[in-house]
């Protein structure tokens, strides 16, 4: 099992172009991908 994690994932542009470019190959997209940020509000 893949597991990817990212920290400092608040970034909302960032995070979103990059989990598109992660899904976009076939051997990921069964991957958990986990976001970290200090400001939890960011997350969501």
């Amino acid at each position: 099992m893949t597991k990817i994690s990212f920290l400092g994932a608040g970034s909302t542009v960032f995070a979103k172009n990059l989990m598109g470019d992660i899904l976009s190959y076939p051997e990921l997209q069964d991957a958990t991908i986990s976001l970290f940020d200090i400001d939890p509000a960011r997350l969501r």
